[in-house]
């Protein structure tokens, strides 16, 4: 795990913009096209910001999909690809077709199916959801995306796209459709994405490889890495 410090949330922002962007231009170059999966909660917003207002970043040839989602309308505050959205814009040369968001609408078993349906037709000649690059936030119980410790689709073999029972210990108490850790361990790179002093204590467990955390067991194909703010450094 590749482990970077910036000195505030807004340099972490700016980070995440330019290496999403870096890693997006590499892919079209390479491959034609940058799937990339957008992490929900709020550290990312700024970052998103960011990219869609980007005229270098190459939204046509981008393919965007969500890590999970709560279930909830899109236009319900609560909603991660509604926040998301809003904060990238979205850019208008990001094609409608380009967008592959979880069904939050839809009940937990129904909105899992279908985005699984989805990404196997996507990434059908690949055969696992090889996305370029996933970002994710980090929860202060150490979940990533809706994948609770001890919790649904953490199993090897599990399900691409797994429903996740409302959490009884976070907000909002919802039932979420999340990426299995399967899947999301088929990506390229993973970034994780992490502000603020409330999480140092995390962050410590992290770093120092506690097992019972879902974030410890994210192994994708090529690089993890790990932007932090100052605050959420710790000492």
């Amino acid at each position: 795990m590749r482990v970077e410090v910036f000195e505030d949330q807004a340099a972490l922002s700016r980070a995440t913009a330019e290496f999403v962007r870096a890693a997006a231009l590499r892919a079209v170059e390479a491959r034609g096209e940058f799937s990339l999966a957008l992490a929900g909660g709020s550290t990312p917003l700024e970052a998103y910001r960011l990219m869609g207002g980007d005229p270098a970043f190459p939204w046509a040839q981008t393919q965007v999909f969500w890590g999970d989602e709560r279930c909830v309308p899109a236009e319900h505050p609560d909603s991660n690809r509604g926040a998301a959205l809003a904060a990238l814009g979205p850019p208008q040369a990001l094609p409608p077709d380009n967008l592959h968001p979880i069904r939050g609408q839809l009940a937990p078993q129904e909105a899992a199916r279908d985005y699984e349906w989805r990404l196997k037709g996507y990434f059908a000649q690949q055969g696992r959801p090889e996305f370029d690059l996933a970002l994710l936030g980090l929860g202060p119980d150490g979940h990533v995306a809706s994948l609770f410790p001890g919790g649904h689709g953490l199993a090897q073999g599990a399900a691409w796209v797994v429903p996740v029972p409302a959490p009884a210990h976070l907000e909002p108490s919802v039932p979420r459709v999340s990426l299995s850790l399967w899947a999301l361990n088929q990506a390229r790179q993973i970034l994780l994405l992490v502000s603020g002093a409330a999480k140092a204590p995390v962050v410590a467990r992290l770093r120092g490889g506690d097992p019972q955390m879902p974030a410890a067991r994210l192994r994708p194909q090529e690089e993890l890495l790990l932007y932090l703010d100052r605050a959420a450094a710790g000492d």
